[in-house]
């Protein structure tokens, strides 16, 4: 009778539709996602990351992973249980189950769902005052503009921000879109 019962509960539970999480426990996950899962995944979900370069299986891209191909119950049980064959690793005994639905909640929210952006990571709060006044080299952080467009090509502004790009911004964004990638860190 036990069985039959436990069995009723979860076709129930399957059949429910899912329910939106609450803002707060979306925002809980982004804080635990920004401090654990962006140096693989990248703070907007697109694993355009620097550890991304250097695993043998790339990190997901939640960006182009289709909402239905993720169901919540399994980014939860990825994170908690990490995924054999790839650089997922567990996080059970790091993060509490809370944390752990939270994340899922959040990835599924922002990036699955809203194909949003997430958090900013050039804002003020993190010691970017003023970062507008960079925005010459934005395309070029964005991948807009590919890093290895012949210089001709570009206006004076552009040139400018790849000045700017090549000096400051390629530390964090080393991942720039580029016509001919070539070999990463390769000597040129």
């Amino acid at each position: 009778m036990r069985l039959a019962r436990a069995a009723l509960a979860l076709s129930l539970a399957a059949a429910a539709p899912a329910l939106a999480a609450a803002p707060a426990e979306v925002e809980r996950g982004r804080a635990v996602y920004n401090f654990r899962c962006y140096f693989c995944h990248g703070y907007s979900g697109d694993a355009r990351t620097l550890a991304a370069t250097f695993l043998k299986t790339p990190p997901r891209n939640f960006q182009a992973t289709p909402a239905s191909a993720l169901p919540l119950e399994r980014i939860a049980a990825a994170v908690r249980d990490g995924v054999p064959g790839t650089s997922m690793q567990p996080f059970r005994g790091i993060l509490g189950e809370a944390d752990i639905a939270a994340v899922a909640a959040f990835v599924d929210s922002e990036f699955l769902e809203k194909r949003a952006p997430n958090t900013r990571y050039h804002t003020p709060e993190n010691g970017w005052n003023g970062h507008e006044r960079h925005a010459a080299a934005f395309p070029f952080a964005r991948g807009d503009i590919p890093l290895d467009r012949d210089e001709a090509s570009l206006t004076p502004r552009e040139r400018e921000g790849r000045r700017l790009f090549l000096a400051t911004c390629i530390t964090c964004h080393d991942r720039a879109k580029a016509t001919d990638s070539g070999p990463v860190w390769e000597r040129r």
